[in-house]
């Protein structure tokens, strides 16, 4: 009964759109799944040239035009209504066809309503901003936690509905007026959004616990990708600069219904840098000259937002980190070919505070604030590596920096980006 996982345990944007289209190539995948986050991280996949960018739909809709796949959409992601069928809008007109033969939404998902952007706008807008995406994910969430949310499987009764949103709106509505002073949202401005997506939403509906593991039990693969990445989860990371769900192995359970335990596969997605958007910490930052190189070589910039991210160098603190949370039995480093004739590279390999070194990455902001980095320099290669499918055929130089990269998180490279079409990869082992 085997179940993938393909997550990038660091800070974001590793790359796991390409590693999930490329896995899905594999006849023994049935589905792929979406289990916590948004549609505040986008995905990008490159075919023959083309850019396809998806940020709700799980990364398999791509695939699922070549073979039959079902991409699902788990009950811990929160959705917008709205920007969910505009994206199914959007990618039908780069030749990707969204229906309910490939696509599942679950009925427990969260739904994300027109007082949750309001309050974010508000909030955004006053000296409490986060620098969040403006898509009210925070917000979904945290009115679940407080039993005031609605589920998807909620708009199969629209009378239902109408009552369930009255307190948590009065409530919203007081916050966003005597707080924030803005314009409050009216009962029928959020009725009107929900019967207007009702019966485009209700044949995408259904049971995700009962659908994978059916398929987990007929000996199938169920895939399973990461959203948001390993140190942003809102406890594993470092708070207040996280995203605002849990993002590591065993967040399956909670947001698709399948145990953890089913796992036999768990590709760990790093590039061969680091990078993060906004604001938040970053020990083993570059020098903004390197940095602007390696941006612009490998189009470092936010695909849901267009910020243009901040760089680093790889972290042995935070690879040992996430090898012993997470628990990788493969890695695959992206991006390798963007860091061609940058010499030397460097590793970020220690954390110092008044120049003792961390036993692990630190539990709260102000300690990591206090840290510094240690660094060490290896040789790089001038060599171009673009589009390179053979381990061997790597300069040494190459190969040398890419194990030292894999060393924090003790598991094999089994496949390593030489380039952004899906085709540009070195696979050197496989299930």
């Amino acid at each position: 009964m085997p179940g993938w996982l393909v997550f990038d345990p660091l800070l974001g944007d590793g790359g796991k759109a390409k590693i999930v289209d490329l896995l899905t190539n594999d006849q023994r995948v049935a589905a792929v799944v979406r289990f916590q986050g948004g549609d505040n991280a986008g995905h990008t996949i490159v075919v023959g040239g083309k850019r396809i960018a998806v940020h709700a739909m799980p990364s398999g809709v791509v695939r699922a035009q070549e073979r039959s796949l079902m991409s699902v959409m788990g009950r811990g992601m929160v959705i917008s209504l709205p920007r969910v069928f505009a994206e199914i809008e959007a990618l039908k007109t780069l030749g990707i066809s969204v229906t309910p033969y490939n696509l599942m939404i679950s009925e427990g998902a969260k739904l994300t309503l027109p007082y949750h952007m309001a309050m974010e706008k508000a909030r955004e807008d006053s000296q409490g901003k986060m620098g969040t995406t403006c898509r009210a994910i925070s917000q979904t969430y945290a009115w679940h936690c407080l039993y005031q949310g609605l589920v998807a499987g909620d708009l199969r009764d629209l009378d239902y509905t109408r009552k369930r949103i009255q307190d948590p709106l009065a409530y919203a509505n007081a916050i966003i007026i005597h707080v924030y002073g803005g314009t409050p949202v009216s009962e029928d401005e959020v009725m009107a959004e929900l019967e207007t997506y009702q019966k485009l939403l209700l044949p995408f509906l259904g049971n995700e616990i009962l659908y994978l593991n059916q398929l987990l039990a007929q000996d199938l693969v169920v895939l399973f990708e990461g959203a948001q990445s390993g140190m942003l989860d809102r406890d594993l990371g470092i708070y207040p600069n996280t995203t605002a769900s849990n993002t590591w192995p065993s967040a399956i359970q909670a947001g698709a219904g399948v145990n953890p335990r089913h796992l036999t596969r768990i590709i760990a997605v790093v590039k061969a840098y680091i990078s993060r958007v906004g604001i938040g910490h970053l020990i083993g930052e570059m020098d903004e000259a390197t940095a602007n190189l390696i941006r612009e070589r490998g189009k470092e910039f936010g695909t849901t937002t267009g910020r243009p991210r901040r760089l680093g160098w790889p972290d042995d603190v935070v690879g040992y980190y996430c090898a012993m949370v997470g628990q990788p039995t493969e890695l695959a480093i992206t991006k390798a070919d963007v860091l061609t004739g940058i010499d030397p590279l460097k590793i970020c390999f220690d954390y110092l505070i008044d120049g003792t070194s961390v036993p692990i990455f630190p539990t709260t902001a102000s300690e990591l604030n206090a840290c510094q980095g240690g660094f060490q320099q290896i040789a790089g290669w001038e060599e171009n590596i673009t589009g390179l499918t053979n381990w061997s055929d790597l300069p040494e130089n190459a190969r040398a920096y890419l194990a030292r990269i894999a060393q924090p998180y003790g598991c094999p490279i089994t496949m390593v980006g030489t380039g952004p079409d899906r085709n540009q990869i070195i696979i050197r082992q496989t299930a």
